[in-house]
């Protein structure tokens, strides 16, 4: 079962088409930069953590936008689940 919060015509923006989806590189992703993405879920991801999350899936040729990338809902909604299913505290 999945489900879609965003419209189709909801426009979020292209930001979040420049991160590959994030059930790829969740998983993969180092705990300390898995807490602060939890900790502020609505603000935009540092630089550093988009860089990050480019090299674990192997697209680190691409370019990181200087305005950051901010997490759309249906990225919110699965860390939501993602936190729930781990009991992450």
């Amino acid at each position: 079962m999945s489900s879609v919060i965003d419209r189709p015509d909801h426009g979020t923006g292209r930001e979040t088409d420049l991160l590959p989806s994030i059930g790829v590189w969740w998983p993969m992703l180092e705990a300390p930069l898995q807490r602060e993405i939890l900790e502020h879920p609505t603000a935009p991801l540092r630089t550093a953590i988009v860089r990050r999350i480019l090299d674990l899936c192997e697209l680190d040729d691409r370019p990181v936008p200087r305005s950051g990338i901010r997490l759309g809902a249906n990225e919110r909604a699965y860390l939501a689940g993602w936190t729930h299913a781990a009991d992450w505290t």
